[in-house]
């Protein structure tokens, strides 16, 4: 008897396709993969690895497609995933003996949203019960449903140790833009409270160069948060991008960190920022233990409740600090500093360059060398 069955919605993804359903052929039952409208090798391809295709008109609603996926699968549990979308390998009954709870409703896995990213838990796994559907036309989910059942004492949900990895966003994202851009105005029209839709927003329109509607919209997502009364951690998003703009520009950051931090306490984005600032300003020491932090935590092992760029902790926080110290020639500091990057990063040449040139600035700043 099946477990799992992996659920998909495919449009033109022959680039992407293989690696994804070789990653789960062999840890799920079977594969139902809905297609919106291929004009490439994306149906064939699906058809060599086994998976039974449906055809559903595409209709600008990422969840009418997937509820389309999920009502053709056959077994308990659905693993939904994109074709962008990696499983690493685990042990199959390891992920059964995990999924074996009658009360279990979803699951979470650990999911990596882009490459050089920390992971997060994100509820991908889904018991087939006809109360629980997607909702929702862009950033779809069926969390209001489980939610839902949750709280009626009618479920739990639980975490397992599967990983996925998002590949999507390595290349140029260019030809999602109008895309995304039309079916993200879809949904903050039916949902206009949600900070996290006006961080998205923000963030298509900065790359399609409408710099100033991106901040606009940074500001509204940012309001909203302060005005949400349980707010996600994915709130904090719009004061992260409003923090940055700060830094980028020398402005100083503090009120959008103070409004991030308020959302999202434990935001270590935000705490990145703040030390940036600090070294800005001149006041090394007192971004010191900021960058300490960062540096004290491995990025291959943290999960937390937000992904982050692996490059704010470990060696690149210390590399933070090495850099600041060698611009105020502190050479003997900065020296140190790029020493304690290394031992994390042994293997990065750009660390051994730094470290050799500021050791020999030192040397030089020795008497009697």
């Amino acid at each position: 008897m099946g477990l799992i069955s992996a659920t998909m919605i495919v449009r033109d993804e022959e680039h992407f396709l293989p690696a994804c359903l070789a990653s789960i052929v062999d840890l799920v039952d079977e594969i139902v993969v809905v297609d919106t409208g291929s004009k490439d090798r994306s149906r064939d391809i699906a058809r060599d690895f086994g998976a039974r295709l449906v055809d559903f008109a595409w209709i600008d609603d990422f969840s009418a497609a997937r509820n389309v996926a999920i009502e053709h699968a056959r077994f308990d549990w659905m693993l939904y995933i994109d074709a962008d979308e990696r499983a690493r390998p685990i042990d199959r009954t390891i992920l059964a003996r995990e999924l074996d709870d009658p009360l279990l409703l979803a699951a979470k896995v650990q999911f990596r949203p882009r490459t050089g990213f920390t992971a997060y838990p994100e509820h991908r796994l889904i018991r087939r019960d006809p109360r629980i559907r997607f909702h929702g036309a862009m950033h779809e989910t069926f969390l209001p449903d489980v939610t839902g059942l949750v709280e009626a004492g009618l479920g739990r949900i639980g975490t397992t140790t599967l990983t996925l990895d998002h590949v999507g966003y390595d290349g140029d994202q260019s030809h999602k833009l109008d895309r995304n851009l039309r079916l993200l105005l879809k949904q903050i029209a039916a949902t206009p409270r949600r900070p996290y839709l006006r961080w998205h927003l923000g963030s298509v329109l900065h790359d399609l160069g409408r710099l100033d509607e991106a901040e606009a919209s940074w500001r509204e997502g940012a309001r909203l948060a302060r005005e949400m009364e349980r707010p996600t951690e994915d709130a904090a998003l719009c004061a992260v991008e409003l923090a940055k703009l700060a830094v980028e520009a020398g402005r100083d950051p503090g009120e959008a960190i103070a409004d991030g931090l308020k959302v999202h306490p434990g935001n270590w984005m935000l705490r990145w920022l703040g030390g940036k600032a600090l070294l800005q300003r001149g006041a090394f020491e007192e971004a010191r233990p900021v960058f300490e932090a960062l540096a004290a935590i491995d990025p291959a092992t943290l999960s937390d409740n937000m992904s982050y760029d692996a490059r704010i902790f470990g060696a690149g926080a210390l590399q933070e600090l090495a850099e600041d110290a060698f611009a105020r020639a502190d050479y003997t500091e900065s020296a140190a500093l790029f020493g304690r990057a290394l031992t994390r990063d042994p293997g990065r040449l750009e660390l051994r360059a730094k470290h050799a040139l500021a050791s020999a600035r030192a040397a030089m700043a020795t008497p009697g060398a």
